[in-house]
């Protein structure tokens, strides 16, 4: 029961937890849960050290462990700590493979040891099945990976090394269960460690079922499996120690025993405990919920993304102003600086009015979108209960459009500072963006890419709003500019963390999309020379995953690379190093609205999203910039309103919208001047061109922008 408990209270963790933070868990819970076996393990081991001699698959068992425990480490400070990918194979690896090496030959010693083997026929087919079982992950494998290069020989081998290693683990120790059935003290070890080894072959395989399914956010449930894993090994470690030891861990004094067992007796447990404890999972993992039921029961209630609004006796008049930001999912890499900048915008309007002696002040609610339309419109009923009827954002058009008609039916006003999609350009909604539509960049990618001689266009896209409104605004002028424009891949993008994440089963997942984009590029570079033929690729955060694994293919490291402003000042990008070089020698260059940056409230907004210069900083100061003035435009638009809502309480939405589109375009802000078109939207095609090159002075690589042609660096 101890151990069941155990293993239900580490695996919570991870289940509960949202998308993005299950990954960052489930590693630290794979640290913690191996550091436990190994810690054990060491114990056992030393308690037996007298046995040593005579039996040493104690200490082959502790150093597989410390192996593990040691790898689970270093997977942590690659995923955790650093943020980037990996190399194939890693020093995790050699431990990892390394910790199989004494296991098994463990087995083998222990196996020898049996003498005569009973329930052969058990084992045959166990054996068959498992042989099956690997044929069929080989197969598998070798349909889904490119082994024509060195990276993605090793990629395969390692990938598929773990789930053969594990299999021989559960045969053997299936053998060695069958044979020690009545070696009591024996049995349950080996049957905690028979159900751990079963849980890592499946997790270890797991990839199996999420290409199958494509439940690739389910990846979580291996974690779950091979965080057991360790507990379960722990578990018959704890059995061994507590009734073969030679140190006594029982509880000597009796009186001890038994006051503990009245304080903590069945019903205290039942009614008191297990109640508890389930109120504050639910309030450490559901405080938003929480926070917007106490706020519509009228309960005080203090979280960090929610301001308490002021009391009615405060001597200003209050405003509110809701702001969705994906602070984690897919486009995340934007979220911080946006957050920031948000933040920043909201003391300097309070100080604005302060300094004017103007009687308001201007509270900021924030919600995380998740970068999902799901969450998005969640987001939005939460600010909307909370009082906010001017929010600023969404960012991506697909959560715009997923919230627009919530906000059109309870008359709230959206300032989006990133979407773009074109076919959210509608006369009389609730939607101003701050940003051009898509036709703009469209037009703007197009016209380089002629100018860079570009013939032909191989485009390869999110199927979403964003990325089919923005692959055909630019398929329209590359064409009319006389250029031809493939069929291209389209990909179904995911949300959440393992989107866009370094794991090596995200890279195996790309692998369908590229090499039939490999296929593609080929027969264009042989119709037209591979001068004329580039890639275009519109993506958000995932694109550091593709340009990674897209080295593997020979023909899409030939050829010229476009992007989108998605992608422009991406810092995951740079970060990792794989990616950073394929984007070099492919020329990857990629439009984004310009914004000015030549007064000082745009150098603060820079210095706050982490640069120190032009294209030094980690991510896009564009967004950031139009966030802030957002906020602004938001902020002086209700307080027009309600100064003109004293003389006039006929004002309805519509007149709330004409007031926003006057203070929009009188309003000289860090982005310039702004003027509108009829639907709302940012009139300009004013766009910069960014690049990856090598930072000289620190090693590492930078966004820069482009002030001539680029010529990839093959």
């Amino acid at each position: 029961m101890a151990l069941l408990s155990a293993i239900a209270i580490a695996n919570l963790v991870i289940i509960l937890a949202d998308s993005d933070s299950r990954m960052i868990y489930s590693s630290w819970m794979l640290i913690i849960n191996s550091s436990i076996a190994a810690g054990l393990s060491l114990i056992a081991l030393v308690k037996d050290r007298s046995n040593i001699k005579r039996d040493r698959t104690a200490i082959h068992l502790t150093v597989g462990l410390v192996f593990w425990f040691i790898a689970n480490i270093i997977w942590g400070y690659y995923e955790i700590v650093l943020d980037i990918v990996s190399p194939v194979p890693s020093l995790a690896d050699l431990f990892l493979l390394s910790a199989y090496g004494f296991l098994i030959y463990r087995l083998l010693v222990t196996y020898k040891k049996l003498g005569e083997i009973t329930n052969k026929k058990i084992i045959y087919i166990v054996s068959i099945g498992t042989g099956f079982f690997l044929i069929y992950i080989l197969n598998l494998m070798l349909s889904l990976t490119e082994i024509s290069n060195f990276r993605g020989l090793m990629l395969f081998l390692v990938t598929i090394a773990y789930p053969i290693l594990n299999s021989i683990l559960t045969v053997l120790a299936l053998t060695i269960l069958l044979n020690i059935k009545n070696e009591k003290h024996h049995f349950i070890p080996w049957i905690c460690e028979l159900i751990g080894l079963l849980a890592i072959v499946i997790g270890d395989s797991w990839f199996a079922i999420i290409v199958l399914t494509a439940f690739v956010e389910q990846i979580w449930i291996s974690a779950i499996l091979l965080s057991a894993h360790y507990l379960l090994i722990a578990g018959g470690l704890v059995w061994y120690l507590r009734h073969y030891s030679n140190w006594e861990l029982r509880i000597s004094d009796n009186s001890i025993t038994k006051n503990v067992r009245k304080i903590f007796s069945t019903k205290v447990v039942f009614l008191f405990i297990i109640p508890t404890a389930f109120v504050v999972i639910i309030i450490l993992y559901l405080p938003i919920n929480f926070a917007t039921l106490a706020n519509q029961v009228g309960v005080p209630w203090i979280y960090p993304a929610y301001h308490e609004p002021l009391q009615s006796n405060s001597i200003y008049q209050e405003y509110i102003v809701g702001a969705i930001v994906p602070q984690s999912g897919s486009l995340s890499s934007i979220g911080k600086p946006v957050l920031a900048s948000l933040e920043k915008a909201e003391n300097d309007v309070n100080g604005y009015f302060e300094s004017h002696n103007i009687s308001s002040r201007v509270k900021l609610l924030v919600s995380d979108s998740k970068t999902s339309p799901e969450e998005s419109l969640a987001a939005i009923k939460k600010l909307y209960s909370s009082g906010a009827r001017v929010v600023v954002g969404p960012a991506t058009s697909t959560a715009v459009s997923a919230v627009l008609d919530f906000a059109n039916e309870n008359n709230i006003t959206l300032l989006s500072y990133a979407s773009t999609s074109p076919k959210l350009s509608i006369a009389g909604d609730n939607l101003f963006r701050l940003v051009p539509d898509d036709k703009s960049q469209g037009k703007v990618i197009a016209k380089k890419m002629m100018e860079d001689g570009i013939k032909v266009v191989v485009p390869f896209w999110r199927s979403d709003i964003y990325g089919n409104e923005l692959a055909n605004a630019t398929k329209h002028y590359f064409e009319k500019l006389g250029g031809r424009v493939e069929e291209g891949v389209s990909y179904k993008p995911h949300t959440g963390k393992f989107a866009t994440s370094l794991h090596r089963i995200n890279f195996i997942m790309w692998n369908q999309e590229l090499k039939k984009m490999n296929t593609m590029v080929s027969d264009a570079i042989t119709k037209y020379g591979k001068e004329s033929v580039g890639v275009y690729v519109i993506s958000y955060d995932e694109i550091t995953p593709i340009l990674i694994q897209a080295q593997l293919f020979d023909n899409l490291g030939k050829v010229r690379w476009y992007g989108s402003d998605s992608v422009a000042e991406n810092h995951h990008l740079t970060k990792n190093i794989d990616s950073a070089d394929f984007a070099i020698q492919t020329g990857f260059i990629n439009p984004l609205f310009s914004v000015e940056n030549d007064n000082q409230t745009a150098h603060e907004i820079e210095n706050d999203s982490g640069g120190d210069g032009v294209g030094a900083h980690d991510s896009s100061m564009t967004y950031a910039a139009t966030a802030y003035d957002s906020f602004w435009i938001a902020s002086k638009s209700l307080e027009k309103n309600f100064t003109m809502e004293i003389n006039n309480k006929e004002m309805n939405r519509n007149d709330f919208n004409d007031i926003l589109a006057e203070t929009a375009e009188s309003y000289d802000g860090t982005t310039g001047k702004i003027d509108l078109n009829l639907a709302g939207d940012r009139i300009s095609e004013n766009y910069d061109f960014w690049y990856v090159v090598k930072d000289n002075s620190t090693g590492g690589f930078k966004w820069e922008t482009a002030s001539k042609t680029l010529e990839p660096h093959h």
